[in-house]
């Protein structure tokens, strides 16, 4: 879903999450523990988000928004995930490391967010 290597002051995120890496639940809090281990590592001073896929990040993963909003707390879930994902990206944009994002292919949405 998302790969950590750390190789000296450089940490490197790698989205894989086929077809597109789309953003779901999984892959949100994958990314809040990406955080968490580059905090720890002192030595870390550039983030740099790179994708193993064409895309760079479609941005919520379509048909999990579709089957949210066909259950009854559909509403409740999916406000749940975007605030999530937004305290997440916040998190990253906080970071006190240099960050930088490798778009190798489209960024939408949520992915635009976090490239952002």
């Amino acid at each position: 879903m998302i790969s950590l290597s750390i190789e000296g002051a450089i940490a490197k995120a790698t989205l894989n999450r086929p077809p597109v890496n789309a953003i779901n639940e999984e892959w949100v809090a994958r990314l809040d523990e990406v955080l968490d281990e580059i905090e720890r590592h002192e030595e870390v001073g550039v983030l740099w988000i790179r994708s193993s896929e064409k895309v760079f990040c479609a941005g919520a993963d379509l048909a999990l928004m579709r089957s949210i909003f066909d259950s009854p707390e559909g509403r409740e879930r999916m406000i749940a995930l975007t605030r999530r994902m937004q305290e997440v990206f916040a998190r990253l944009e906080a970071l006190p490391k240099a960050t930088l994002a490798e778009i190798g292919g489209a960024a939408m949405g949520g992915g635009f967010e976090l490239a952002l």
